[in-house]
């Protein structure tokens, strides 16, 4: 649960930081043009949309927001995608820059998934019909009139009547 916590806090923090990170440590590695430095500050900025819109995305969920830590499947693909991109800055390779694009992917359909999937399950509960029996008759919905304040109006009583 700290673990699942602390990633909560730090998807934020990553999208800034970590391609700041790539952004530093590739330019001062590398030895070729200055044209790659330029290469790595646009891939940069969309690394950073990207870490940005997955973060959006799973603080969007209620289960999340409540209880201020991922699931295990958004630690699993946010732990394995911001570690591919903090070795991706200490190693120039081709491997783990394929990986980082695979884990991007991954971690956004997660937390796209993950949204619609909680947020229907949210939704079938609402309109799920009641657990007491209701018996079949006439009701009758009224306001409470008696009211005061600003839940004047804004409580409805129903009874049961009498069949018309």
């Amino acid at each position: 649960m700290l673990l699942r916590r602390a990633l909560f806090y730090w998807q934020f923090t990553a999208a800034v930081l970590l391609p700041i990170w790539v952004i530093a440590m590739r330019g001062l590695n590398s030895s070729a043009s200055g044209w790659d430095l330029v290469v790595y500050i646009v891939l940069g900025g969309i690394l950073g949309v990207s870490m940005f819109a997955v973060a959006a995305i799973t603080t969007a969920r209620k289960g999340v927001r409540t209880s201020r830590a991922l699931s295990n499947r958004d630690a699993l693909a946010l732990g394995g995608w911001h570690l591919a991109i903090i070795a991706y800055g200490i190693v120039d390779s081709g491997i783990i820059a394929t990986l980082i694009v695979l884990l991007t992917v991954v971690a956004f359909w997660n937390a796209v998934i993950q949204l619609f999937t909680e947020t229907r399950d949210r939704v079938k509960s609402a309109f799920a019909l009641p657990d007491f029996p209701v018996e079949n008759g006439h009701y009758d919905a009224t306001t409470l009139s008696n009211a005061q304040g600003p839940d004047a109006g804004k409580v409805i009583i129903i009874e049961q009547g009498d069949s018309k």
